[in-house]
């Protein structure tokens, strides 16, 4: 009895095993890469111009209307997104209603933002810089220590790992001061100093209350905001940017998508119908005219324009065949009938996850049942009354457990 355990102990290790790699080694075969188009909106011809890469590696340019440009004329149309190349070209306009087309002025109003959905599920970390906000350098430094929120406010020693006492006590003092109830749910920054200037922290309390925190000349600067404690907040994006228009964005439980502006921390929620953060990519782009909003999943994006008083412009929606439509995927559905994922697209953390692949899989199964007789019966000629239990491994595992049984054969356990 102990031999039949072990060998059903092995059967089973063997079963995860190729589980995982039976599946992998079979995309890497026959899968192939989703390639997005690239979505633009034309301030020339007010219309969407789409670039789609081909399978020899070209790309294909056209309209919402489908007529098709040469790269040329297609980045001409662009002026915002390819200005670099029509100044090139000597044919970068003046102005652009009204929008004077120098180089410098077009940097310094463009900005981009993405949230990727693997942003929604990703390990937090506890420790963080706080930048000195006006520095009398023109570059930010990395300070000594990092902070972390708990059920206080401490900052922590880089060098040695201690605590700094008196410098917690001032930080921990201007949060109380301000009526911050521990713990921190969400701290919210952008820790690097590869931006041009830093805007602190944007901390979410133990009752919702969204605070703003800052290092000025080494003293705390704490404001408390009046973004709605009741806004579900999931997620907040801070992106330092010249045009100071706003702080970050705001990513809610109910997939609503905000701005925090510099207007006293106003909230503009913007035109996402339709926008699932656990599922979606979504970029926004701005530009001195307009600013798009891209969000995506596997199979189809959509994209909304609007002006610089947030009213919309035009919209687009595009989609494609998606995986689980292949010839692939439903061929990859007989051959197993599950498989276990380690890692996800929508998150950075490494999981266990089964999963099953549909009705599809009885087909597969009933094959993997019909060889696993043929071969037991008249190939190894085993007692098949004796081990009728490889049958019920094989019925739920597929060919998983097919191939499983029949490597590791009952006699010498017996």
């Amino acid at each position: 009895m102990i031999t039949k355990i072990s060998r059903y102990a092995i059967v089973s290790l063997i079963v995860i095993s190729l589980s995982i790699l039976l599946p992998d080694l079979y995309w890497m075969i026959f899968g192939k890469p989703i390639i997005k188009p690239s979505i633009y909106y034309s301030p020339v011809i007010e219309e969407f111009m789409i670039a789609t890469r081909t399978g020899n590696n070209k790309k294909e340019y056209s309209d919402q209307k489908g007529n098709s440009y040469d790269r040329k004329s297609f980045e001409t149309l662009l002026p915002f997104s390819f200005y670099y190349n029509l100044e090139k070209w000597g044919i970068l306009p003046d102005s652009i209603k009204g929008i004077p087309m120098k180089r410098t002025y077009i940097r310094h109003n463009s900005q981009y933002l993405r949230i990727t959905n693997r942003a929604m599920n990703t390990p937090l970390i506890s420790l963080n810089p706080l930048f000195e906000s006006e520095s009398d350098f023109t570059r930010l430094e990395m300070p000594g220590e990092l902070f972390r929120i708990d059920q206080k406010f401490e900052f922590i020693t880089a060098s040695d790992n201690t605590v700094d006492d008196s410098l917690s006590c001032i930080f921990n003092g201007a949060l109380l001061d301000q009526d911050f109830q521990f713990p921190a749910k969400i701290i919210a920054g952008n820790p690097t100093t590869r931006k041009p200037f830093d805007e602190g922290y944007f901390i979410v309390d133990a009752q919702n209350t969204v605070f703003h925190l800052k290092k000025i000349k080494g003293q705390p600067h704490c404001v408390k905001t009046d973004i709605p404690p009741d806004l579900n907040i999931r997620a907040i994006f801070i992106s330092e940017h010249p045009r100071k228009e706003f702080y970050g964005v705001i990513v809610t439980w109910t997939n609503e998508v905000c701005l925090i502006t510099y207007d006293n921390y106003k909230i503009l929620q913007l035109p996402v119908e339709g926008y699932r953060a656990d599922d979606m990519q979504l970029l926004l782009s701005v530009n001195p005219l307009y600013q798009m909003i891209r969000y995506s999943d596997m199979k189809e994006m959509k994209s909304v324009v609007i002006d610089n008083n947030y009213k919309i412009v035009d919209k687009y929606a595009s989609s494609w065949t998606p995986k689980e439509e292949w010839k692939s995927s439903k061929i990859a559905s007989v051959l197993f009938p599950f498989s276990i994922e380690r890692t996800t697209r929508s998150s950075d953390y490494v999981q266990f996850k089964v999963k099953f692949n549909g009705h599809l899989s009885w087909i597969g199964i009933l094959f993997a049942l019909l060889a696993t007789f043929i071969c037991k019966r008249f190939v190894y000629r085993e007692k098949l009354r004796t081990n009728w239990i490889d049958f019920i491994i094989v019925f739920g595992t597929g060919i998983f457990g097919a191939i499983t049984v029949l490597l590791i054969r009952p006699e010498p356990w017996d």
